[in-house]
């Protein structure tokens, strides 16, 4: 079971997220209907640790199997998503590239079920072009932290940078 409930007055996501990373490169995915990219990962079942979700969701997206390196940001956000406000907990770890993984090349369908999911590998200078979430990645993948990072977006609630973090 998901940790992602819904109530009258919104909704709430725990997730896991994989930053697979390659010379300056990252992997990301794009599925049907959907407007955006992101990173591949989903949510965590209840009774699972993040790491665990994580590597079923690989196994599921791109049917590999890899650990994950370190725990690099856990970001809470707040957002609105067709009238729903969403509150969404994300722990993103950093993984390196499996040599399966890269013999896909540069952009790769995967099916998932009914899902289709289309992955690419983008250099990190043009994800700051792209719709791409979580939108602080887009500037801090150019210098991930040594040690885990707390970041707090509230795209409701808007604030300078739109983003808190604490070390």
């Amino acid at each position: 079971m998901d940790i992602s409930v819904k109530w009258s007055e919104g909704a709430f996501n725990y997730r896991a997220a994989a930053i697979i990373v390659h010379e300056g490169r990252t992997l990301i995915l794009r599925d049907e209907g959907i407007p955006h990219d992101y990173l591949p990962g989903g949510r965590v079942h209840l009774h699972e640790p993040a790491e665990a979700a994580l590597a079923r969701e690989l196994r599921e997206e791109l049917d590999i199997s890899l650990p994950a390196h370190r725990l690099v940001f856990m970001a809470e956000s707040f957002f609105t998503i067709d009238s729903t406000r969403y509150h969404e907990l994300c722990l993103y770890f950093l993984m390196e590239a499996p040599p399966e993984l890269l013999a896909h090349g540069g952009a790769f369908t995967r099916e998932e079920g009914s899902e289709i999911h289309h992955f690419r590998w983008v250099t990190f200078e043009a994800l700051r072009d792209l719709s791409f979430f979580p939108i602080f990645l887009k500037e801090r993948i150019f210098s991930l932290p040594d040690s885990p990072e707390f970041i707090s977006l509230d795209s409701d609630r808007p604030s300078p940078l739109g983003m808190r973090t604490t070390n």
